[in-house]
């Protein structure tokens, strides 16, 4: 089933080196405009990593903002021609802002993590800049390259 809004799609990829216990990947709102996370993955991005283990990830709303390495809006993968977005992206934080609800998920390091919720579980992350919603460590994975991937929908 298709998002029945009208929105601009939108990929937000970063391969991180050895991701700690922090936020990995974030996304937060434009002042003026909602989005709706529709995917979140994590993949190994090396040709082998050594050691195999289980790690947790958080899927969490930001009520505030934290200090990150910012990817540009011209990074994303525009998924439908539009402009690119307003919202911003960040990753691997350096000061986490602070953390709303959430949920836990287990994932495997040499598998990875691959989110992909029906309609009715879609994350939608309301309109204003502290809002965001994030990827966050729980457990560091073993050593290793991974991309963390998220698909947003931003709308108005």
């Amino acid at each position: 089933m298709a998002l029945s809004v009208f929105s601009e799609a939108y990929e937000i990829s970063v391969l991180i080196t050895n991701p700690g216990a922090v936020t990995n990947l974030v996304l937060h709102a434009a002042a003026t405009k909602s989005f709706v996370v529709v995917y979140a993955s994590i993949e190994p991005a090396q040709a082998a990593l050594v050691t195999e283990a289980g790690a947790v990830i958080r899927l969490v709303r930001k009520t505030a903002a934290g200090t990150y390495t910012s990817i540009a809006a011209t990074g994303f993968v525009n998924l439908d021609g539009t402009p690119d977005a307003t919202f911003t992206a960040g990753h691997t934080a350096s000061g986490e802002g602070t953390d709303g609800d959430g949920s836990s998920r287990g994932w495997n390091s040499k598998v990875g993590f691959e989110w992909r919720p029906t309609p009715e579980e879609y994350i939608l992350v309301p309109a204003g800049v502290a809002n965001g919603f994030a990827l966050k460590g729980v457990t560091a994975p073993p050593a290793g390259i991974y991309a963390f991937t998220m698909r947003a929908h931003e709308l108005g």
